[in-house]
This record gives structure tokens, C-alpha cells and sequence, in this order.
């Protein structure tokens, strides 16, 4: 691991409040991730700190809240009513 991933991880880990290891997995897993990898049985299936994080990482969400309403801005009308012109 090269000096800026130990960095990432451990700001990474200090943001979040996790442990270093579920943030060196987290961080990982983002990478897997961008890079087009399948992940190994282990990450998906383990319970311990590190493969917690990779499955984070790994594993992109999106909080559907957010979604609906980054379309309805865009539409122009928010809860169902039109914004003002």
C-alpha cells in the first residue's frame, strides 16, 4: 500500500469514527470497485472488520430520498408543487 492509501485510510477512519482495518477495506473496496474487479468470497461473505468495509466500499448506495429529490429539483417542482418563475 503506498503512502496516500495509508492516508486516505486514515482519514478515512477518523471521519467516520471506524477502526483502521474496516477503513483499509472500505478504501479497497472503492477501488475494486472503479476498477471494474470481481470481489473474492471472502470480502463477500466475512464478518470481520475489514470485510465489513470492503462490502461498504464495494457496494455503492445511493439514498433513494436523495435521487427523488435531486429529480424533482431538477423537473422544476419539489413535493409536488411547481417552483415559482
Amino acid at each position: 500500500m503506498n503512502v496516500l492509501s495509508r492516508e486516505k485510510v486514515k482519514v478515512v477512519a477518523e471521519n467516520n469514527g471506524w477502526s483502521l482495518d474496516h477503513a483499509k477495506g472500505f478504501v479497497d473496496g472503492e477501488t475494486w470497485r472503479r476498477r471494474g474487479k470481481t470481489p473474492s468470497k471472502l470480502t463477500l461473505v466475512g464478518f470481520d472488520e475489514y470485510c465489513l468495509g470492503f462490502r461498504a466500499g464495494y457496494f455503492e448506495r445511493q439514498h433513494p430520498a436523495s435521487a427523488r429529490s435531486t429529480k424533482l429539483e431538477a423537473s422544476g417542482s419539489v413535493a409536488g408543487f411547481a417552483r415559482p418563475r
